[in-house]
């Protein structure tokens, strides 16, 4: 009865001293990083700020390009429309035309 007693005491010990232990290097695991995700998850925030600086860069590129656009189209003459071809003439003459001849 007595050995059985011991045996139980150890065994009770034994998991305590695990569950303690277990749980001291799991402290020490997320101190160092939870199992090194830190360092990726810090990687990937970096390459979304990037790109969410990448896509700002481009709106605004955008809006330029829209302003371009606009300019030019107030620029040609009315009733021809945008098309690249009534843009590539001029009071009837072609651009082709208007080369000079050697």
């Amino acid at each position: 009865m007595q050995n059985r007693s011991r045996i139980s005491i150890m065994i009770v010990t034994a998991f305590f001293m695990g569950f303690g232990l277990g749980g001291l290097s799991l402290h020490y695991a997320a101190a160092q990083g939870i199992f090194g995700l830190s360092t990726s998850v810090s990687q990937l925030g970096s390459a979304l700020v990037d790109m969410q600086k990448n896509v700002d860069d481009l709106q605004k590129n955008m809006g330029t390009v829209k302003q371009v656009k606009e300019q030019l189209s107030s620029l040609s003459p009315q009733g021809e429309g945008t098309s690249g071809s009534n843009l590539m003439k001029k009071g009837g003459d072609s651009l082709k035309d208007m080369k000079p001849k050697f």
